[in-house]
């Protein structure tokens, strides 16, 4: 019994992974829901720059970032994922496109928890595999937390720095697969 419900829910949330990544699933939020997200990833990042202790130059001297101003996690028995829209910046803060991240995992877990993520590329080259969904790789997050004092800025593991910021509570041990991110283009 326990069995046959593990593998249904293992089903379910490979199939609703790879129904994300296909490119049928789009990366943009619906028009209505666009001036919100860009906003809220505008207050992600005033939250971050101020907690982050020189993160504003760190974000200066980039090629860009990503601010997911809300990234649920949900964990039901062995089976769980991360999902979430947000914005991509150049480094003089100007919005170049959107950024989707939708991951399954494994393992015991349980309850949902949301967070925001600040995704810095360290340079140009870094920044065109991301545009052209070619990143892969694991990068550990930087935990902030308000409440506990400012944190230093991330080091860079294979060009990207990664940021996490609890909205309801902290989460340990946060990595990011970085091959479950994708990007699109602002239209014209």
């Amino acid at each position: 019994m326990l069995y046959g419900l593990i593998r249904s829910q293992l089903i379910i949330v490979t199939l609703a992974g790879l129904a994300c990544l296909s490119p049928g699933c789009a990366t943009a939020p619906d028009a209505k829901d666009q001036a919100t997200v860009i906003a809220d990833s505008q207050t992600a990042t005033e939250w971050f720059t101020s907690n982050v202790s020189g993160l504003s130059m760190q974000l200066e001297e980039s090629a860009g970032y990503i601010v997911y101003p809300g990234i649920g996690q949900y964990g039901i028995i062995i089976t769980g994922g991360r999902f979430g829209r947000g914005v991509v910046y150049d480094n003089a803060g100007n919005q170049i496109g959107w950024a989707y991240l939708n991951t399954a995992s494994a393992g015991l877990q349980i309850g949902a928890q949301g967070f925001k993520m600040l995704v810095v590329f360290q340079n140009s080259a870094t920044m065109e595999r991301f545009q052209k969904n070619k990143l892969t790789g694991n990068v550990g997050a930087t935990v902030v937390a308000a409440d506990a004092g400012e944190a230093g800025t991330s080091s860079f593991t294979d060009g990207v720095a990664v940021y996490q910021g609890a909205q309801t509570g902290l989460m340990a041990g946060a990595s990011v697969g970085l091959d479950y991110m994708r990007y699109e283009a602002l239209k014209p």
